[in-house]
């Protein structure tokens, strides 16, 4: 028989914070399919405070194309709807009838005019997922907004993903923890709710930090978050980007592994209560 307390598999996403060459994205890629990833993350844009690397851009939709001709579903953040239109038109025809693709709006990316048009090329196919991170600030009702203008742009609720990245601490948000982003994990349950699609919980950038990264993720636990996102490098000591926060692929087994300890022991005391 069932068990009711069992929650379904959560969605992984995982891969580099960016696409720095083809070595480490195949590498990235073999790894990903011996664990089963849900998206593998293939970066191609990526949004810099400073001046810096800012991604491989259109020279790396071959390597998303690649990924999909292994029978993986590959994904990366854009900034505007001509990027959309660019890898959608590069790594649609090596998807299969079952393969998705991945595409997301990040935290910074708060220009709704932008985000309409994002949706409404991202609309043009089914095989399209759009994830939406959260804006930096505090504010449920934006949050919400993000998601009421990708559907005003065409998106169907079902091919919608929410993703809480956490919010930059302030002082009316504390930062005990020292982490790099403030999780709210009540107020993502309340838009997940609202807003009926899945929430998933983006360690790597509420961490910062590879020893932050377990307690964080076991907010998975003690929430209904549907999944993890979370940045996975061959070598994080020499990544080009966001060093700090990405994990080897040995060490993200391990994570998962504890991470599913945990749930499994929720899940018996709730069949014993």
């Amino acid at each position: 028989m069932q068990n009711p307390h069992a929650h379904p598999k959560p969605m992984l996403i995982a891969g580099p914070c960016a696409a720095e060459t083809r070595e480490q994205i195949m590498f990235s890629l073999e790894q990903a399919k011996r664990r089963n990833v849900d998206f593998v993350r293939i970066s191609l844009w990526k949004p810099r405070t400073k001046p810096g690397f800012d991604g491989l851009k259109e020279d790396g939709i071959s390597l998303m194309a690649e990924a999909a001709d292994m029978g993986l579903n590959p994904g990366t953040e854009i900034l505007v709807g001509e990027q959309a239109q660019a890898v959608m038109d590069g790594v649609l025809p090596h998807l299969g009838e079952h393969g998705q693709l991945l595409l997301w709006i990040g935290a910074r990316n708060q220009n709704h005019y932008v985000q309409r048009d994002i949706a409404r090329v991202a609309s043009q196919d089914s095989r399209v997922k759009l994830m939406l991170k959260n804006q930096p600030w505090h504010s449920e009702s934006h949050w919400e907004g993000i998601m009421e203008h990708a559907l005003e742009g065409g998106m169907l609720r079902e091919n919608l993903i929410l993703c809480h990245r956490g919010f930059t601490p302030d002082v009316h948000h504390p930062n005990p923890d020292g982490l790099r982003n403030v999780a709210d994990s009540e107020m993502a349950m309340r838009v997940r709710e609202k807003c009926k699609v899945p929430m998933l919980l983006d360690v790597s950038h509420i961490a910062g930090a590879v020893d932050k990264l377990e307690p964080v993720a076991m907010e998975m636990v003690s929430h209904a978050y549907d999944g993890l996102v979370i940045e996975v490098h061959p070598n994080p000591r020499f990544a080009w980007t966001d060093a700090k926060q990405q994990i080897t692929w040995d060490q993200l087994d391990e994570l998962l592994a504890n991470v599913e300890h945990a749930r499994q022991s929720v899940e018996r005391k709730a069949i014993l209560a």
